[in-house]
């Protein structure tokens, strides 16, 4: 005799988690619907827009975010900040890019920053240099990760070429011997990018507090 297989009721959970595998930055309420296998109808019964939605997202992201400890130098600090932004956003296909573009926008989102300014605080930052310090590495995150998927979405339509710049002709190599060179040592290693533009930051911080 078979059984009907068990439907997982739906909820506010599997909602967020079904838009965050479709992607913050190309979901609809329709495209959720379908992916659950529910009518649109029946998603306004937990959320109530998408800007709803997209505030749930928001805090989903932050409960995933691995915060440095708070008793960490400030260094130590702003650079696992920064590290554990890039690892939640990369896990997150869109978040990036809806991040930036509107910023710290729920509670959870907000209690992250105030946080982060008490540690630079106690560690003798000005009110505006915290959120100064804060943001740059914050933000060299969100724009790191947003070049990540850039990158990854040009090469899937594209092939392994990818940009044309990466494309240089045998007369442009001549032309241009410095961006030939550039080409020719490429890995496209985002890693050690991103840490050794994360040095040039912290350093220029340090420097702006005469350290």
């Amino acid at each position: 005799m078979s059984t009907a297989p068990t439907r997982i009721p739906l909820d506010r959970d599997r909602i967020v988690a079904a838009m965050l595998e479709i992607g913050v930055d190309r979901f609809s309420m329709h495209r959720v619907a379908r992916h659950l296998g529910v009518s649109t109808t029946a998603l306004y019964r937990y959320v109530d827009s998408k800007e709803a939605l997209l505030a749930a997202a928001m805090d989903a992201f932050c409960e995933r975010l691995a915060l440095p400890p708070a008793d960490l130098p400030w260094r130590a600090y702003l650079r696992g900040l920064a590290l554990a932004f890039r690892n939640t956003l990369l896990a997150m296909p869109g978040a990036a890019e809806y991040g930036t573009a509107v910023g710290p926008a729920t509670p959870a989102a907000f209690a992250i920053v105030e946080r982060s300014l008490a540690v630079l605080r106690r560690a003798g930052f000005t009110p505006e240099d915290g959120w100064r310090a804060y943001r740059l590495v914050v933000g060299h995150a969100f724009h790191c990760v947003q070049g990540e998927e850039r990158f990854a979405a040009k090469v899937a339509a594209d092939g392994p070429g990818g940009y044309r710049i990466y494309q240089l002709s045998e007369p442009e190599r001549l032309r241009f011997p410095e961006l030939a060179r550039m080409v020719a040592s490429l890995r496209f290693d985002f890693d050690t990018s991103f840490q050794s533009s994360l040095d040039w930051i912290l350093a220029g911080i340090a420097a702006s507090r005469g350290e």
